[in-house]
């Protein structure tokens, strides 16, 4: 496992890309794109009506590799069953868009074209996501969920459709996800790749249908109408962990200061601005979580004094601002624990972190703490990668300090999150 390897896990993997007859099918198109950028290698299967959609050539210039529709098609007959020799290469393959026709094939093993054959050839230890997209009818139709659940049962991933806007004009359940939920879960089931599907398995036993409650962000602490003290805080780091606890099946809760940041996923998501706005959003929801991770970055300080309107600069004299502590949330918490799981942030100096997240792990009353960087390369604030430590107590108080490889935000939320199943029942 070399380094980097978790900052980009999509370098150098191949991904089997299914493509349906559905009016969706142009957005695979964006898909193999943002593959691509990934550096993954992507390898199309069209069913045949797909090729009504989105063209073969479309399909292969964008992917650099030749498009599979015929089973029999010499271009890509390069071995003597060259759909054992693909599916035995592949990291992960993915059905995006999945109409219900070939949703129901697969469920009960119609091997009629290329597309099927390939997906009922997968190895157990291979991912196979399937993202459907239909309209709320179709979707909503028994067999349509009696497929799906048989998907379920013999290994496969669902990747739930939007609800939204659809292509014949009604709103409902059956939308194709957006491009980064996409990525998401091609992310997430990568990385299980990596560690063994069965890892999948039981930190999902654990997580899901459990209340989550994720805080995210900076914290703005105004000073008059148009300024503020803050922070670097982008919000991705609590964004990916409520991201990743919803594909883990958990029912999450992200309550987020100031960010640019969008949210594709169906997550219950709450805004803030101040530590205080912040303090008593979190208060509100801690006791019906199961586990409350405080991604966030509040600021410790605020002004005393908020001025009206705008604060003119006045060459003739010094303005001093006064600050006052603001509420310190984590220690609240922690005061206030029953059955939760409190995880809390450390970000610190290289110097002198592990020994200053200890001393927040005791005193807070967490159960973990997650330590990072803010002066170390890959750590910290606003980029897309983190290195992090974990500190927690055993049941027999013993301490345990983990140090995890610098890799994505996304995969990061993965150490955590598997470290959180431990504790939850």
């Amino acid at each position: 496992m070399g380094l980097g390897h978790f900052e980009n896990i999509f370098e150098g993997k191949n991904i089997i890309l299914g493509i349906t007859g559905s009016i969706a099918a142009y957005k695979s198109l964006l898909l193999i794109r943002e593959l691509k950028r990934r550096n993954a290698n992507v390898f199309p299967v069209l069913t045949p009506f797909a090729t009504h959609f989105v063209t073969k050539l479309t399909v292969s210039n964008l992917a650099k590799n030749p498009v599979a529709v015929d089973m029999f098609d010499p271009e890509i007959q390069k071995s003597g069953a060259w759909h054992i020799d693909l599916v035995h290469r592949c990291d992960l393959m993915i059905i995006a868009p999945a109409t219900a026709s070939t949703i129901g094939k697969i469920a009960n093993g119609v091997c009629d074209n290329a597309l099927v054959t390939l997906a009922t050839a997968l190895p157990k230890n291979t991912p196979l996501l399937i993202a459907p997209a239909m309209d709320t009818s179709m979707w909503e139709h028994p067999t349509t969920q009696r497929n799906v659940q048989i998907l379920r049962e013999i290994g496969g991933h669902i990747i739930p459709p939007s609800f939204g806007e659809l292509s014949s004009g009604l709103i409902g359940e059956g939308r194709f996800p957006e491009i980064p939920v996409l990525l998401d879960y091609i992310e997430t089931f990568l990385y299980f790749r990596e560690i063994g599907l069965e890892r999948y398995n039981e930190i999902r036993d654990k997580i899901k249908d459990k209340n989550i409650l994720v805080t995210a962000g900076p914290t703005h602490e105004k000073i008059d109408d148009i300024r503020y003290i803050s922070n670097y805080s982008s919000g991705k780091m609590g964004f990916a962990i409520a991201i990743q606890s919803h594909i883990l099946g958990a029912k999450v809760k992200l309550i987020t200061g100031p960010s640019k940041i969008q949210m594709h996923h169906p997550i219950s998501l709450e805004s803030v601005t101040s530590a205080k706005n912040m303090f008593d959003a979190v208060v509100k929801d801690y006791q019906t979580s199961d586990a409350t991770i405080m991604a966030s970055a509040v600021a410790d300080y605020c002004p005393e004094t908020k001025f009206q309107g705008k604060l003119k600069k006045d060459t003739s004299k010094e303005i001093f601002l006064r600050l006052i502590r603001t509420p310190d949330i984590l220690s609240e918490l922690g005061k206030n624990k029953k059955h939760q799981i409190l995880v809390g942030f450390a970000l610190e100096s290289s110097q002198d972190g592990l020994k200053n997240a200890l001393k927040k792990l005791s005193q807070k009353n967490c159960d973990l703490i997650v330590l990072n960087y803010f002066d170390t390369p890959n750590s910290g604030f606003s980029g897309d990668n983190n290195t992090i430590t974990i500190l927690e107590y055993l049941s027999n108080e013993e301490l345990i300090v983990q140090n995890y490889p610098s890799a994505s935000k996304n995969i990061c939320s993965l150490f955590i999150l598997e470290r959180i199943s431990k504790h939850l029942r």
